[in-house]
């Protein structure tokens, strides 16, 4: 269940090319615009997950919905997928065409543990850490 304190961080890619963020649902795409009125619909693609992109991709927000129906690993490869695809926007800004192996994924790895950060602190917390809930 999304955390009701939970508000949405700008992280930044390595070197620096794309602010990335999560947004949970449309309270968190409204915070992330100056103008609430022109903020971008949640999930407006109708998918489990998403990625939208602003100011020529200076700027992008993952989107996933409520998980409650998903188990935890379902949840992790749909914020990888996603992942990928800040990457993808990372690369084209940096005008790297080819990248070696290790680089594209060591910079997965990171957007990919950033998301996963965000995401758990956008989650309530049942208060027994480590410990399935009956």
């Amino acid at each position: 269940m999304v955390n009701s304190d939970y508000v949405p961080e700008w992280y930044i890619s390595p070197f620096q090319h794309v602010q990335y963020t999560l947004a949970r649902n449309q309270l968190h795409m409204d915070l992330l615009f100056e103008d609430m009125d022109k903020a971008d619909q949640f999930l407006d693609m109708g998918a489990d997950a998403q990625v939208s992109t602003f100011s020529d991709g200076a700027y992008a927000i993952v989107q996933i919905g409520d998980t409650e129906d998903r188990d935890q690993l379902q949840v992790y490869g749909l914020l990888l997928h996603e992942a990928v695809h800040v990457w993808q926007i990372v690369k084209r800004r940096m005008g790297e065409n080819d990248p070696s192996a290790e680089f594209e994924a060591y910079s997965i790895q990171s957007i990919a543990q950033d998301l996963f950060e965000m995401y758990e602190a956008s989650e309530v917390s049942n208060g027994m850490e480590g410990e399935k809930a009956d």
